[in-house]
């Protein structure tokens, strides 16, 4: 107790000094636990964007691999069957724990010339291309999306892009059956109504419901899954998974499994985070600052602490060889250092708290703007916002990043300011205590 009390009570042996060391240990700490905490803040934004997003990952083939069987100065381009892969692979998955749904779902182009497309109110439009590389008069040209469940499980009908207006979705059961929905316009420019037939591949087909799109997006026809792969003619083929895990907290580890374990690198799980993807880079950003400034406050402390031991130990070194001839252990010349500078980091720490508590606010808000403006100025959210793993939302931005001050918060805090009093003075207490009293004296 005796070790403890004088190591507290040299503390005033150098008022200005020791005030000086408190005050840049106040700066120091304040900013590492201010980093601290908005590394905390970040990642409880990230935990409310996976609730957001949800259970559900999509597979599909990899923008990568198609991209590797393009060659635009050889007028190469991907065929339909390149983003098409074997129903085998959803079987797969579902042996997969923690999966515990899977929607299927196909697409594809067809010709008709019985129809008119949306092209055919652009007669500029031109000849266009279609996944078999052949040119084509785009007036009749049309896209068949097949779903193996409910069709409103679309993420166009999920996302409110499309709203069904007339008739009624087909269901799972319809999985065989030839009913499709069509787009309004469609359906207007063709004089289509509930329960007219159209043909698709010489094909009768009925309309069950006619939907209405709520953004600039291009109409398709929605069949069910089976009859989609028939009329296509590629049965036994998938195009999308939608897949439905049991946790959140799982969501990482299954695509992880799927991509590293299952996929041949042609297929890739991912989810889907379009709706978040400014607000997920600019938080990616806000955790790298807040690292590297955490990191650095609590290397300047250590620094702060050892440097001032060093020369304590070296001013006191009279002291110590006294303590040493009178039968001081070097365990309680030790403690009395240490005892110094945890005292020195506590006073600094409760300082640190009352300016944490009235400006970590205003710092995250003032490195959030910064951060958003630098997103602004030439950072592709296309390349950077991958770490998560919702429909594009154009400038959906992090507007603020709420700071919380949770129980955490305090014991990470009080850990940090005894390991800073630790490692700061461990080194000169051990070394000193371990000369000889004769050679303690030495020192000038």
């Amino acid at each position: 107790m005796g070790t403890i009390i004088r190591g507290i009570k040299n503390i005033s042996r150098n008022k200005i000094r020791n005030l000086a060391i408190i005050l840049v240990l106040t700066l120091s700490l304040s900013l590492g636990l201010m980093m601290i905490n908005m590394n905390f803040s970040s990642n409880n934004k990230i935990r409310n964007i996976k609730e957001k997003l949800g259970n559900e990952i999509d597979v599909y083939i990899s923008n990568e691999y198609i991209k590797s069987l393009t060659d635009e100065e050889r007028g190469i381009w991907p065929r339909q069957e390149d983003f098409l892969f074997d129903e085998g692979f959803a079987d797969e998955i579902l042996k997969i724990d923690s999966v515990e749904s899977i929607t299927k779902s196909i697409s594809g182009d067809f010709i008709s010339k019985k129809y008119k497309s949306e092209f055919a109110d652009e007669p500029e439009a031109g000849m266009m291309t279609t996944s078999e590389g052949e040119e084509v008069d785009p007036t009749h040209w049309f896209f068949l999306v097949g779903i193996d469940g409910e069709a409103n499980m679309s993420p166009s009908f999920q996302s409110g892009m499309y709203e069904l207006i007339e008739g009624h979705f087909f269901k799972k059961t319809d999985i065989e059956q030839n009913v499709a929905l069509i787009g309004k316009k469609f359906a207007e420019r063709n004089n289509l109504n509930i329960e007219s037939e159209i043909i698709i591949n010489r094909e009768k087909i009925k309309v069950c419901g006619i939907y209405e799109i709520k953004k600039f997006f291009s109409e398709s026809i929605y069949a069910p899954f089976k009859t989609a792969q028939r009329l296509l003619d590629i049965e036994g083929k998938l195009g999308f998974l939608h897949v439905t895990v049991d946790s959140i907290d799982n969501v990482e580890k299954t695509v992880n499994y799927i991509n590293n374990k299952i996929s041949d690198g042609k297929i890739i799980a991912k989810q889907d985070t379009s709706k978040y993807a400014s607000i997920l880079l600019s938080i990616n950003s806000i955790k790298k600052i807040s690292k590297v400034g955490m990191i650095s406050a609590f290397a300047v402390g250590i620094l702060i602490i050892l440097s001032i031991m060093f020369i304590n130990v070296r001013e006191r070194a009279k002291e110590i060889g006294i303590l040493k001839a009178i039968g001081a252990s070097n365990f309680n010349i030790s403690t009395q250092f240490l005892v110094e500078s945890v005292t020195l980091c506590t006073i600094a720490l409760i300082l640190s708290a009352v300016i944490i508590l009235g400006t970590n606010q205003p710092i995250s808000d003032f490195i959030v703007g910064r951060v958003e403006e630098g997103d602004e100025e030439g950072v592709s959210v296309e390349e950077e916002a991958t770490d998560i793993t919702i429909e594009l939302i154009p400038g959906a931005k992090l507007k603020r990043l709420e700071i919380t001050f949770p129980l955490e918060i305090i014991i990470y805090s009080i850990l940090v300011t005894f390991l800073l009093g630790i490692v700061g003075s461990l080194i000169p207490a051990f070394y000193i205590s371990k000369l000889r009293p004769a050679e303690v004296l030495r020192f000038e």
